[in-house]
């Protein structure tokens, strides 16, 4: 039975199109970590969106990684 949930800080991970290489997607992912557990995934979105201007490649997916240990 779990007794104790703690919020760890989340991630957020956009992953990046980079082409096609001997027939298949060739995929980069750029991840940032100390993304605040209680942030909206709206929030985390709109952040995401601002980074992928600097980006020189497509971005094919955007997640917010959550956390919680279990006790």
């Amino acid at each position: 039975m779990v007794v104790n949930e703690m919020q760890n800080p989340s991630s957020l991970r956009i992953k990046l199109n980079l082409g096609m290489e001997d027939g298949k997607t060739k995929v980069k992912s750029k991840t940032f970590s100390s993304v605040k557990p209680d942030a909206s995934a709206q929030n985390v979105y709109e952040v995401a969106e601002a980074l992928m201007e600097l980006q020189e490649y497509s971005t094919i997916e955007i997640a917010k990684i959550d956390n919680t240990t279990l006790a």
